[in-house]
């Protein structure tokens, strides 16, 4: 037995198992001792009955069996032996081996950097759907596509079997710089547009009305027999521009049922709302509208202003009619039918209207009527579509105004007043008119820059003599100068310094032979004077008592004209 404190003193043991090989040779190998009760010394050995194991040290080369254990140092041993290191390229793997962690490491990073390479190369084949991509091929989607944000087509879309003809094309593209084909487009609510070209032409039917107008959404009878119309917004700024008592009206037709009838409504505006856009409006009777009938409104009738009962502002209308195949311009409009002195201007076919009873007009070709003119140009064309020039008198001719900025003219615009003009002038007793522009020619009979129109413009020759033309038989001596005239203009250094010129004398006494060997003396080498005896008379001047000489001048006047005149001189006894 023991006490407290020897029981503190003391080490407890439970159970003990004997090692394989124990110090004391008491105790055979398997050999468990166990405590009994709670005194110090007590216990209980038992034996196993068991054999002895033999230890296997790191450098034991004996086989392992069940009778034998590793030393802690050699399960240290065979546990790296069959690890494969990091840079262990010999080994092969096998279920024998292990990896070492770095090894691990090493292999997780090769097959990593296969598993990118690998990717890489499926990005030349596939398409990310979480990152931005580009395909170099053509995608075909089967099931179509749907996009949540801006589709980009930088080169155009084309839809359909796409064929760029606007004559002869098909399907539906759509170009880089903006341009789109196709068959036909609707449109629910409006098209706005900078320019609107088909082919440079564009066609219109029936009447366009250049006024305020609206469309008709609905149509709501009041009880007062005043319509309510509620007009369509063409815009979300837009509202409605009628006014109070605006004369308007709408016309439409039952075509799309087959029939051939236009129903037309004038209607007077009682009302304007213009932050819900309707107006309110009344009706006028039959007996005050065109044709004796008036129609109640419809919805999605056009309607446009005509004029203003009170406002006069309000009361002038444009429109261009296909139907009544003219540009007609109103004013003073404040009723629906028009009274002849509402039409201010008429451009085409002519109305059948009072003031036009007593001229010759022809209902089936264009005019313009217009109730005041006031113009700048005037351009006049012949019924060959030549301009029409106006002969405007420039008055005596002058050098200076020649060399002016408003010059001579033929068939050209004056720049300073602006009319197209022929110039005509006056010189030396004539009128002429200008044949080329800006010419600096004086007018006279030969000029080319210039045309006689008035005055005497006949060619004459007369002659002077130095000694008269009364002679004594036997005792003629003078000298016969021929002069030329234009007119009473003397034009003889004109005719006889113009290249060209022919000159020839002749005389006729009635004896042939002696005439046609006779030759004048030219005075001073001018052909237009000559010098005359009494030998120059003939040998039977005084039997015949009389001689005559006559003169031929052919003057070029260019351009293979000519001027032919002759005169004849007699000298009787």
């Amino acid at each position: 037995m023991y006490n407290d404190r020897s029981m503190s003193d003391a080490i407890l043991i439970k159970s003990k198992a004997i090692p394989s090989n124990p110090r004391s040779k008491n105790y055979p190998a398997g050999t468990t001792v166990v405590r009994s009760g709670n005194s110090v010394g007590g216990a209980v050995i038992t034996g196993s009955g068991g054999t002895n194991i033999d230890i296997i040290k790191v450098d034991d080369m004996r086989s392992l069996t069940d009778k034998n254990v590793l030393s802690s140092l050699r399960v240290l041993a065979e546990i790296l032996s069959r690890i494969i290191a990091k840079d262990d390229e010999v080994t092969e793997l096998s279920d024998s081996n292990v990896l070492s962690s770095l090894r691990v490491n090493k292999e997780l990073d090769t097959i990593s950097d296969r598993f990118k390479e690998a990717i890489e190369s499926l990005k030349d084949l596939y398409l990310s759907k979480v990152k931005n991509d580009t395909a170099s091929g053509l995608i075909t989607f089967l099931q179509g596509l749907i996009s949540e944000e801006l589709i980009e087509a930088n080169n155009g879309i084309n839809i359909g079997e796409a064929i760029d003809s606007l004559i002869s094309g098909s399907g539906t593209l759509l170009r880089p710089n903006g341009s789109i084909q196709a068959d036909s487009v609707e449109l629910r609510k409006s098209l706005t547009v900078l320019e609107l070209i088909f082919n440079r032409l564009s066609a219109q039917e029936s009447d366009t009305a250049f006024s305020e107008s609206g469309v008709i959404e609905s149509i709501e009878l009041l009880g007062d027999g005043t319509y309510r119309l509620p007009l369509r917004k063409r815009h979300t700024t837009d509202f409605t521009a009628f006014d109070w008592n605006d004369i308007i009206y709408g016309s439409v037709n039952d075509l799309a049922t087959g029939g051939g009838n236009y129903r037309t409504s004038w209607m007077r505006v009682v009302g304007v709302n213009t932050v819900d856009n309707y107006i309110e409006a009344v009706l006028y009777p039959d007996d005050e509208v065109p044709g004796g009938k008036n129609y109640p409104p419809e919805p999605l009738m056009i309607i446009t202003r005509r004029g203003n009962t009170s406002d006069e502002d309000r009361q002038s209308y444009w429109y261009i009619s296909s139907y009544e195949k003219c540009i007609c311009m109103l004013d003073g409009v404040t009723k629906p039918i028009l009274e002849e002195n509402n039409y201010s201007i008429l451009i085409g076919r002519m109305k059948n209207l009072s003031l036009f009873d007593n001229l010759p007009i022809n209902y089936r070709q264009s005019y313009i009527y217009c109730r005041g003119l006031i113009r700048q140009d005037d351009i006049r064309i012949d019924v060959t579509g030549k301009p029409v020039y106006e002969f405007v008198n420039r008055g005596i001719w002058s050098l200076s105004v020649a060399t002016s900025e408003e010059p001579y003219l033929f068939e050209s615009k004056n720049p300073i007043t602006g009319v197209n003009e022929t110039s005509t002038v006056y010189q030396r007793g004539a009128k002429w008119q200008c044949l080329k522009s800006r010419t600096l020619l004086e007018p006279k009979w030969n000029s080319t820059d210039w045309a006689f129109l008035e005055g005497n413009g006949e060619f004459s020759i007369d002659f002077q003599s130095s000694k008269g033309f009364s002679f004594f038989y036997g005792l003629i001596d003078t000298v016969i100068e021929a002069r030329f005239y234009h007119g009473t203009t003397d034009i003889t250094e004109d005719v006889m310094s113009t290249s060209g010129t022919v000159i020839t004398w002749n005389r006729d006494t009635g004896i042939a032979a002696e005439d046609n060997a006779w030759s004048p003396t030219f005075v001073d080498g001018k052909k237009n004077k000559i010098h005359l005896i009494s030998s120059d008379m003939g040998s039977q001047w005084l039997n015949a008592r009389s001689v005559t000489f006559k003169i031929t001048a052919v003057i070029p006047l260019g351009e293979e004209n000519y001027l032919r005149e002759s005169e004849e001189l007699q000298f009787n006894l």
